[in-house]
């Protein structure tokens, strides 16, 4: 995974933007990202941009996540913080118990949080804040958000202070909340955007396998593995690319296999599956990750459901993709014939087609 370290940032900037008056935090991110669906790093840059005006921070941080496993994809940083994602990945992923995990904040509504105000003043019981963000970096407060659409999360946000600064207030929090479902709709089209591509990745030249220690040193990779970590943007300081520490970290806590799904830069989806090795001696396992191209049916669905189709347009447009008509589709999912065309038009309108074939075309199942 590519890390995208942004521009700088500082609280009051205007970005260029003519400032007529107050404007709040969502109306003045609607302003720049509700039109054409960006790339990632420039949404990432233009949420840095707006929430800075609004809630300062010393460091921000902007992720996408798989919405099926909940993992990390993919992330922005406003700066370097000198160090891989080993022991983010650890902390995140590698237990249940501690304080405003992301997958905890996702399930809250809103889902935001603060490491201070979740704590009543006492940050330093959070493991991750008292070992990582404060012994690391000297942060002192950790504001976080989910940016969660139909119950499943697609990235996350995460605004950190430090010496000096005040801690987030309830204040704080609800303007990030405001935010939350528009980041959320910006990533999925981002994901889905004109020019990007849903055929998975060709096939590589061999089995792409890695295998890394307790440690999480890899010990072993084949060619077409390490040539699949150079897409997924190479070593970070040393460490393997955070979407496959993720992979590993969940994989070590759960003691079984688990697996993501990953976006390349050229738009190409990739699967990321890990599993513990049997046989290894004392301690944690050895873990074995193998990176495959993603089905195109996994990604007809997703696809889908990024262009905000409800469950049930969901289904009529998966029986659409696999030749089924009208007829047919209102017999399969018990409706009749007219309430499927109501959702044909709806699915075409969401999807920017006018046809069945363009549909089809855009959208091919296995």
């Amino acid at each position: 995974m590519r890390i995208i370290v942004a521009r700088d940032h500082r609280p009051g900037e205007d970005d260029g933007m003519p400032v007529t008056g107050w404007m709040s935090l969502h109306d003045r991110l609607r302003e720049r990202i509700g039109g054409d669906a960006l790339d990632l790093p420039t949404l990432a840059n233009e949420v840095y941009a707006a929430v800075a005006r609004h809630v300062p921070h010393d460091f921000a941080c902007l992720a996408t996540t798989d919405p099926a496993s909940g993992v990390v994809t993919w992330a922005s940083k406003t700066r370097d913080l000198g160090i891989g994602d080993e022991e983010f990945a650890a902390a995140e992923y590698g237990s249940t118990s501690d304080i405003n995990r992301f997958e905890e904040i996702a399930r809250r509504r809103p889902p935001v949080g603060a490491i201070h105000l979740d704590t009543d003043g006492h940050p330093e019981i959070s493991y991750r804040h008292r070992e990582f963000m404060q012994r690391r970096f000297g942060f002192t407060d950790e504001l976080r958000a989910a940016f969660v659409s139909r119950g499943a999360c697609w990235g996350a946000l995460g605004l950190a202070r430090a010496d000096g600064d005040p801690p987030y207030t309830q204040a704080d929090l609800d303007q990030v909340a405001t935010i939350c479902d528009l980041v959320a709709v910006a990533i999925q089209r981002s994901l889905f955007r004109p020019g990007t591509t849903t055929d998975p990745v060709p096939a590589p030249a061999g089995p792409s396998v890695l295998i890394v220690d307790a440690t999480n040193r890899l010990t072993h990779a084949t060619p077409a593995a390490r040539a699949a970590i150079a897409d997924l943007g190479g070593f970070d300081h040393g460490s393997l690319p955070a979407n496959v520490l993720a992979v590993i970290a969940t994989t070590r806590l759960r003691q079984e296999p688990f697996q993501s799904r990953t976006q390349l830069e050229n738009g190409r989806w990739l699967s990321l599956r890990a599993a513990p090795l049997e046989g290894t001696t004392g301690g944690s396992p050895d873990i074995v990750v193998t990176l495959e191209p993603t089905p195109r049916s996994v990604l007809s669905r997703l696809a889908l459901a990024a262009h905000g189709l409800t469950s049930r347009e969901e289904d009529v447009a998966v029986l659409v993709l696999q030749g089924v008509d009208t007829k047919g589709i209102a017999q399969s999912l018990h409706l009749s014939s007219h309430t499927v065309q109501d959702h044909l038009k709806m699915i075409f309108t969401k999807l920017g087609v006018s046809s069945r074939r363009e549909m089809t075309a855009r959208l091919t199942l296995d």
